[in-house]
């Protein structure tokens, strides 16, 4: 947990050195050779965010339709699985970094909203036939907006936001 929340702090301090927060916005984010993800911002400036402790690899990688939130999940070792699972989400915004993790299960798919002020991410288990964990965040605050738990493949009652990560 410390070494999570002194990861972030550094993130947030390395997006913020150099550009005004209220003016990053990024033009690329992607991996490069090595699997490290590099964020390019729209005034040529390179930043490579770090691993969080245990974590393996970045996926997932989106940047807002407005530019100013990018976002990925973070892959770390499973021990039932030959592949590694998404346990956390994380959004940098104005150069502050939130971190998502929901219930706890492996985040398999997520997006922002239209207006890019919320994302909502589908959580659920390895194998099997759990029903699915949806939430809505406020990206600025990191606030839980919403949640939903999926019954099966049923849609009846499913906020529109949740179908859009279904």
């Amino acid at each position: 947990m410390f070494r999570s929340l002194l990861i972030l702090c550094s993130l947030a301090t390395t997006l913020a050195a150099g550009e005004s927060n209220a003016q990053t916005a990024y033009r690329r984010a992607a991996l490069d050779g090595r699997g490290e993800l590099v964020l390019t911002t729209t005034k040529g400036r390179s930043i490579r965010p770090p691993k969080d402790s245990d974590q393996v690899a970045f996926a997932q990688i989106a940047i807002s339709a407005d530019h100013r939130t990018v976002g990925w999940t973070a892959l770390y070792p499973n021990c039932c699985t030959s592949y590694p699972v998404p346990l956390k989400l994380v959004l940098v915004t104005t150069g502050v970094a939130h971190t998502f993790v929901g219930n706890g299960l492996p985040i398999w798919r997520w997006s922002y909203s239209a207006d890019g002020h919320r994302v909502a991410f589908r959580q659920g288990t390895v194998h099997g036939a759990a029903p699915a964990h949806y939430e809505l965040h406020d990206i600025g605050t990191g606030r839980l907006v919403g949640s939903f738990d999926a019954d099966g493949d049923a849609v009846r009652g499913m906020p529109r936001w949740a179908r859009a990560v279904r």
